[in-house]
């Protein structure tokens, strides 16, 4: 299963790479200063392979009244590690206008790896084999604000929905080796933050944004970095995703990071 997932995610990448290779070939044009992605006015259409990596815990909250009461679902604990199996996709699409703009995004990502599975108090953590299902869309209306001879800024307001689900599989210990557990939440946060876009050179550029979420959740904020080579149709952009989230009510907490690379194609009209 960890070859084919691996597999996969790197057909993926593989291909966004062809398809980075023969824009070079074929399509390279010095490209005008709208294009680089300082402030391209139109549309944008991204989409994007992320080699996505998780810790944190998912499951209920026992109270801490003595008794060792059993945890339903229960509680899964998520370190990072380098023996996991994932993939991830995202999907980016925007319009421009002279400073106005709206965007959304929509995140996915299947994690797998070795995971503590907390069943009682009275009883010692257990191995299992977790398996976390992320999605997260995200809307918002931005405004460029400022703007200097290489970069410019905007600021943005919107939402943001999360639908995660968790998973685990016993893989041995004290309770019956079959014992599996899921879970899954969802919740709607608002969202504010902004994007400082750059160029440098005649092709290159890229962008660094950051945005916090409150609402549903406790908390949620993201940080999201791109570095690109513009062509006459769009750009091929790699770069890094960070997103943590933290929803907490009196018997049920989720707090995940979801983090890893990212490659992609950006499409410009």
């Amino acid at each position: 299963m960890k070859k084919r997932i691996h597999t996969f995610a790197g057909r993926i990448f593989a291909s966004l790479a062809i398809c980075a290779a023969l824009a070079l070939l074929n399509t390279a044009t010095a490209a005008t200063e709208d294009e680089i992605p300082g402030w391209h006015k139109g549309w944008t259409l991204a989409p994007y392979g992320w080699l996505a990596g998780l810790d944190g815990t998912v499951g209920s909250k026992t109270p801490d009244d003595g008794t060792g009461g059993i945890e339903f679902p229960p509680r899964i604990d998520l370190e990072t590690s380098e023996d996991y199996e994932a993939i991830g996709f995202m999907f980016y699409g925007e319009w421009r206008g002279d400073r106005w703009m709206a965007f959304a995004d929509s995140v996915w990502a299947n994690v797998s790896q070795d995971a503590d599975l907390k069943v009682s108090r009275l009883l010692p953590e257990s191995d299992a084999k977790a398996t976390v299902d992320g999605n997260v869309y995200q809307a918002a209306v931005g405004y460029r604000v400022a703007e200097w001879e290489n970069s410019n800024l905007l600021l943005y307001a919107g939402a943001r929905y999360y639908d995660i689900e968790a998973k685990a599989e016993l893989k041995g210990g004290i309770l019956p080796n079959k014992l599996s557990t899921s879970t899954s939440k969802t919740w709607t946060d608002a969202v504010g933050g902004g994007r400082w876009a750059y160029r440098f050179g005649n092709n290159w550029g890229g962008f660094v944004q950051a945005d916090y979420g409150v609402g549903d959740s406790k908390s949620s904020w993201q940080v999201f970095a791109t570095v690109g080579y513009s062509f006459s149709w769009g750009m091929v952009t790699g770069g890094y995703r960070y997103i943590n989230l933290d929803y907490d009510t009196n018997s049920y907490k989720i707090d995940l990071s979801l983090r890893g690379p990212l490659v992609g194609v950006a499409f410009q009209f």
